[in-house]
């Protein structure tokens, strides 16, 4: 247990600033001594931490913050490993165990536990590596052995559809700012896997853009309009078939001279032979060559 002023210091947080937090949240309920002084869980030190990530780091408002603690619930009576010797929070970085439960709870079908295991996980990392680390794999894993026939299109769906719901509880409650670059994002027509789309599209909300999720499937005849109509500066393309690149590039040529001002990003395993042209920028997975593009194409 930690009194309020170990907590302020551990965190570098103003005490009045946790007092704040507690009576009009409600979202943390310290115990009292009998002298009516507050001592913190090492659940509820986890708890004020992650608001403060939050607010610091992804420029959130407190309320808005607090509201997407309470859509997921990533705290609820789950542990949080320390360290007594100096009191400071130590948490794993063991992402395969918990890629490991996660995919177990999907194979089974086991809709609560599979909430549960991916509840733990918010609540021990920021939620960024959780998309990225634990979720992602999970369903590249469950792709891979899908296609090697070990699981059934029942389990497939069930992993997909729990995960695509996770990311979309997240998408909603990130903030929009109007003033940044509308966003689009697609996969071509017969492309289905979209995870890194998703993660994409999850960095672009991030940073302030209202993104159109069109996801897998997407017909590419009325993306023209939709980028007119809509006002687009910014689309994401993801392919992992490198089968009709070539004339999905061709395409992508097109659209860049119909609109010069368009941001068009593209990336998956079908473009992993691609070269950036005058028409497109080829992006990684890794979400530092994604900052990197928006910090030299958006940010300026």
């Amino acid at each position: 247990m930690y009194s309020i002023k170990r907590v302020s210091e551990m965190l570098n947080i103003p005490a009045v600033t946790i007092r704040a937090w507690e009576s009009r949240y409600n979202i943390i309920n310290p115990t009292r001594t009998e002298g009516g002084h507050r001592l913190y869980s090492e659940e509820e030190v986890a708890i004020i931490k992650w608001l403060k990530e939050q607010t610091e780091d992804n420029n959130m408002k407190i309320s808005e913050a607090v509201r997407m603690l309470e859509s997921m619930k990533p705290f609820k009576d789950k542990k949080v490993e320390s360290s007594p010797s100096n009191e400071k929070l130590v948490v794993s970085n063991n992402y395969n165990n918990n890629i490991e439960q996660l995919y177990s709870n999907i194979i089974d079908l086991n809709n609560h536990q599979a909430n549960e295991t991916m509840d733990i996980a918010f609540s021990m990392y920021h939620y960024e590596d959780v998309f990225h680390k634990i979720l992602a794999p999970t369903l590249h894993l469950i792709g891979d052995n899908w296609e090697k026939g070990n699981i059934s299109v029942a389990q497939e769906h069930f992993g997909s559809q729990i995960i695509l719901q996770r990311f979309n509880q997240f998408y909603r409650t990130l903030p929009v700012n109007p003033l940044a670059p509308k966003g689009l994002s697609i996969c071509p027509e017969g492309e289905e896997h979209h995870i890194g789309l998703m993660l994409f599209s999850l960095f672009l909300r991030k940073k302030g853009s209202d993104v159109i999720y069109l996801g897998p499937n997407t017909l590419l005849e009325n993306i023209p309009e939709i980028i007119k109509e809509k006002d687009i500066k910014i689309i994401a393309i993801s392919s992992s078939s490198p089968k009709n690149i070539a004339k999905l590039e061709k395409w992508l040529g097109l659209l860049k001279e119909k609109f010069p001002r368009l941001k068009i990003v593209v990336g998956g395993r079908g473009f992993a032979n691609s070269r950036e042209s005058f028409s497109f920028h080829v992006l990684s997975s890794e979400v530092t060559s994604w900052e990197k593009w928006y910090e030299n194409n958006i940010s300026k």
